[in-house]
C-alpha cells in the first residue's frame, strides 16, 4: 500500500529507525525504516505500526554481498541495485508484517531515542582498510551459483600462516610457481545481519559467531570451490611492474629453487 503525506501535516520531530532484518520462515534479508513520517519512497512494501511507517525493502543475495564487501573492504557497487523494485507473495508480506510487529517492540527504546534526522544516506561509507595497506592476500564476502549460503572468503600466498577459523579449504594456483591457500567460512543469515547492522548503524553483535563452525555438505564444498576458481582471477591480478626478483624483498622458494619471487596483491 501506499502512505501519502497528510495535506498541512509537519512533524514536530523527524524520528527515524534503520535495520537489517529477517523474518522467521523467509530466507530474504530486507532493510526496515521506521519513521514517524512517510518520507522513505524506496521500498517493496510497507504498514503502520503504532503511529509509524514501517518501510521494507527486499535486498537480493548478490546486493547483500556488494554491500558487505563495500563497508568493509571498501569494493563500489551499484547503488541504483538498491532502488529496484522486487514483488512479494501475499504470504511473504503477511509474514514480514506480522514478524516485525513482534519485535518492533523491543526496538521502541531505540525508535523514540532517535536523534532527528533530515537526511539519511545509506550509500555514505568510509573505507575500512587503508589505501597504502598491502599484503598477499585478499579477503571477500561471497555467494556462490546454486547455494543459498554467503561465504567469507580469505586466500593468501601459501608460505604465508595458515588460518584454522574456516568450514572449507582449497589450494589454488593462479600463475606457475604462485599458489594460494583458499579459506572459505560459512555465514548464518543472522550473523550476515548482525554484520550490517555493526557496520552500517554500528550495532554491536557477539564476534564469536565468526568462529563458530559450520558443517558443508560435499557439494556445497564442491560448488563453492568450482565458483570461486572462476572469479578469483579478477581479485587476483597483478601487474607486471609489480612482479620483481628483489632478494631483499619477502622471498618464496620454489621446490628448493635457489630462485626467489615477490608478490604482491592488494587487499579489498
Amino acid at each position: 500500500m501506499e502512505n501519502q503525506p497528510m495535506q498541512g501535516y509537519q512533524p514536530t520531530q523527524i524520528i527515524q529507525l534503520n535495520l537489517f532484518y529477517q523474518p522467521q520462515n523467509d530466507n530474504n534479508i530486507y532493510h526496515i525504516t521506521v519513521q514517524n513520517y512517510p518520507w522513505e519512497v524506496n521500498y517493496d512494501y510497507d504498514f503502520n505500526y503504532k503511529g509509524y511507517h514501517v518501510a521494507c525493502k527486499l535486498l537480493s543475495h548478490p546486493l547483500i554481498v556488494n554491500m558487505l564487501n563495500k563497508e568493509i573492504y571498501g569494493r563500489d557497487f551499484e547503488v541504483n541495485d538498491l532502488k529496484r523494485k522486487n514483488t512479494l507473495t501475499w504470504e511473504q508480506k503477511l509474514n514480514l508484517e506480522v514478524n516485525l510487529k513482534q519485535d518492533l517492540p523491543f526496538l521502541q527504546d531505540q525508535i523514540l531515542n532517535s536523534q532527528p534526522i533530515t537526511n539519511v544516506n545509506m550509500n555514505t561509507t568510509h573505507s575500512k582498510q587503508e589505501n597504502s595497506q598491502l599484503n598477499d592476500e585478499i579477503r571477500l564476502f561471497y555467494q556462490p551459483p546454486n547455494d543459498n549460503r554467503f561465504y567469507h572468503v580469505n586466500c593468501k600466498i601459501i608460505f604465508q600462516d595458515f588460518l584454522s577459523d574456516y568450514d572449507y579449504e582449497f589450494f589454488y594456483e593462479q600463475r606457475p610457481n604462485v599458489r594460494y591457500h583458499v579459506t572459505c567460512k560459512s555465514l548464518s543469515p543472522t550473523l550476515i545481519i548482525n554484520i550490517l547492522n555493526k557496520e552500517i548503524y554500528g550495532r554491536d553483535f557477539d564476534v564469536n559467531d565468526l568462529k563458530r563452525d559450520n558443517a558443508l555438505t560435499t557439494s556445497q564444498k564442491l560448488n563453492l570451490e568450482l565458483n570461486l576458481k572462476l572469479v578469483l582471477p579478477s581479485y587476483l591480478y597483478i601487474p607486471e611492474r609489480e612482479m620483481s626478483f628483489d632478494s631483499g624483498s619477502s622471498q618464496y622458494e620454489n621446490n628448493g629453487n635457489n630462485e626467489s619471487q615477490t608478490v604482491s596483491t592488494v587487499d579489498i
